[in-house]
C-alpha cells in the first residue's frame, strides 16, 4: 500500500495483531514483542464507546471507571439534561490509563522494527506515517508526562523516539529519488501532486522532529535535562539543513518561503512551511543558533504578507500562496490551518516574534468561522469563502470516510483557549450533543484529536 497524507488521515484504529516473539531481540527503542493487550484500558474504553453507539445500556459506574475525572460525568448529566449519556461520556477526559494503553500500542505498532502489521511500509518508508501520527502521538505522550509526572509516558516517548531516529534515510543508506542523494530525513513513496517517487520534504522533517525537540526543551525547562534525549535532539540539527535548496529569500518583503520539493515550480503549502518553521523554533530553543530564528522570522513575515484579516480581526491564509500576491486564493480548510497554527503556537510558547493580536485573530477564526454553528462545523476559515459544512444532525455516513476523518482535528482549537474561551465551550457542546461524529472518543483518524485531549488533561479543561 502506498501511503499519502490523505490515506494517513483516514487511518483508523485497527485491532491489535498477535505479537511476534523474537528470540534474543535487542533494540534501544520500543519493540512490539511481548505487548499484552489483555487488560487494556483503551480496549475497555472502546467497548463502552461502541455499546453507547449501538444503543446498548451502559451502567454509569462502568463509564465513569474509564474517566480521568469521574465527577465531571455526574455534573454534566445534571447540568446538560438534553445530552445523552453517550454525549456526557464522550465529553469527559478519558483516564490516563486509556491514553497510555492507546499510545503504548500505537507507538509500538507504528515505530517498532518488529511490528507484525504487514500493511505497514518498511521501517525506512514511513515518513508520512511518522509525520501524521508519530508527531501528534509523541507530543501527546509528552503532554501526559507533564500532566501526570508518570515515568511510563516519558519512557514510552523516548523509546519511540529511538525507533524514529533509527528509521531515518541516512541510517539505511536509501536514496531520496527527488534530490538524488541520501538525506538525513524520513522518506516515503509519495503519489500526490506529481510523479510517483520516493523522497522527503520539509513537512516530514518539521513534524517528525517536533516531539523530540519539544521533549528536550521541556525537560531542560523543568530542570530534568536528559543526556539520552539531548543526544537524539542533537542528531536532528543536520536534518533541517537538508532542504536549503528549496528555500527562496524575498528581500523585498524581508521574508522567505520554500518551494515544494516534488514540484519545485510551486510554492510549498502554508501548513507545510509552518510545520517546518515550528521545528525550527524548537531547534533554535535547543541550539540557541540565531540562524534558525532568523529563518523563522522570514517565514513568519511571508505568512503576514499573505494573511487576510477579517473585520473582527480573525486571521486566515491561503493553502498555497501566490508569490505575486495578485491572485485571490481560497482559505485553508480548518485541518490545514491546524498545522499552519503550529508555527505561531511554537513562537507564542517561547515568547518570540508573534503578536498577541495575531494569536487572538487565529483563535477567532476557530471560534467564529470553523465553530460558528451549534449544529456543525465549517471546513473553510474565511467569511468571504462559500461555507463547506459538516451538519452534525446528519449521520456520519453523510460525509465520505476521508471527510469524516478530518473532524477530530478541531480538537487542535483547544490550543487557543487562552485567547478565546468560547472554543472550549463550543467543543464541549459538540461532544455532548453529537458524540457519534468524534469516532472512538477522538482516538481515531489523525493524531491531532489525541494530542488535543492530552493537552486538555494537562491544562485541566476536562474535555
Amino acid at each position: 500500500m502506498k501511503l499519502t497524507r490523505r490515506r494517513m488521515l483516514r487511518t483508523l484504529c485497527v485491532p491489535v495483531l498477535a505479537p511476534t516473539v523474537l528470540t534474543g531481540w535487542t533494540w534501544p527503542g520500543l519493540t512490539f514483542a511481548g505487548l499484552d493487550e489483555s487488560r487494556s484500558a483503551y480496549q475497555r474504553y472502546l467497548a463502552i464507546w461502541n455499546r453507547y453507539l449501538s444503543g446498548d445500556k451502559v451502567e454509569d459506574r462502568e463509564a465513569m471507571a474509564l474517566l480521568e475525572h469521574p465527577s465531571s460525568f455526574v455534573e454534566r448529566k445534571e447540568c446538560y439534561p438534553t445530552a445523552s449519556a453517550f454525549g456526557v461520556f464522550a465529553s469527559c477526559t478519558p483516564h490516563r490509563d486509556v491514553f497510555f494503553d492507546f499510545l503504548n500500542w500505537g507507538l509500538r505498532w507504528l515505530t517498532a522494527p518488529d511490528s507484525p502489521d504487514k500493511n505497514l511500509p518498511p521501517i525506512h518508508e514511513r515518513g508520512q506515517l511518522y509525520s501524521w501520527q508519530w508527531s501528534f502521538w509523541g507530543r501527546a505522550a509528552l503532554q501526559l508526562y507533564e500532566a501526570t509526572g508518570e515515568m511510563r509516558f516519558l519512557t514510552l516517548l523516548i523509546g519511540a523516539a529511538h525507533n524514529v531516529m533509527a528509521a531515518r534515510d541516512d541510517k539505511h543508506g536509501v536514496i531520496d529519488e527527488n534530490q538524488k542523494r541520501v538525506v538525513k530525513s524520513w522518506g516515503s513513496v509519495i503519489t500526490f501532486g506529481g510523479p510517483k517517487m520516493r523522497g522527503t520534504d520539509i513537512t516530514a522533517t518539521g513534524l517528525i522532529a517536533l516531539p523530540i525537540l519539544q521533549l528536550a526543551n521541556r525537560l531542560a525547562a523543568r530542570g530534568e535535562s536528559n543526556e539520552e534525549v539531548a543526544a537524539l535532539a542533537e542528531e536532528l540539527i543536520p536534518s533541517f539543513d537538508e532542504h536549503e535548496q528549496f528555500y527562496v529569500d524575498r528581500p523585498d518583503l524581508d521574508a522567505g518561503y520554500y518551494r515544494y520539493a516534488f514540484i519545485p515550480s510551486e510554492v510549498d503549502p502554508t501548513n507545510h512551511v509552518h510545520a517546518f518553521g515550528a521545528g525550527l523554533v524548537e531547534l533554535y530553543a535547543f541550539t540557541k543558533e540565531a540562524r534558525h530564528l532568523e529563518k523563522v522570522r522570514k517565514i513568519l513575515n511571508f505568512y503576514r504578507a499573505a494573511m487576510v484579516v477579517d473585520r473582527d480581526g480573525a486571521i486566515s491564509s491561503a493553502y498555497q500562496q501566490d508569490v505575486t500576491f495578485k491572485k485571490k486564493q481560497k482559505s485553508e480548510y480548518f485541518w490545514k490551518m491546524t498545522v499552519t497554527a503550529e508555527l505561531p503556537l511554537a513562537l507564542a510558547d517561547k515568547g518570540l516574534l508573534v503578536k498577541e493580536e495575531e494569536m487572538i485573530g487565529i483563535a477567532r477564526t476557530y471560534a467564529d468561522m470553523v465553530l460558528a454553528e451549534p449544529t456543525g462545523i465549517n471546513a473553510m476559515t474565511r467569511r468571504s469563502d462559500a461555507p463547506r459544512s459538516f451538519d452534525f444532525r446528519q449521520p456520519l455516513t453523510s460525509q465520505t470516510p476521508e471527510w469524516q476523518s478530518y473532524v477530530p482535528m478541531i480538537a487542535a482549537g483547544l490550543f487557543f483557549v487562552d485567547w478565546e474561551r468560547r472554543i472550549g465551550e463550543k467543543f464541549l457542546h459538540y461532544l455532548l450533543h453529537y458524540p457519534h461524529w468524534f469516532t472512538n472518543g477522538l482516538f481515531s483518524g489523525g493524531g491531532a484529536g489525541v494530542l488535543g485531549r492530552a493537552y486538555s488533561l494537562r491544562r485541566g479543561f476536562q474535555l
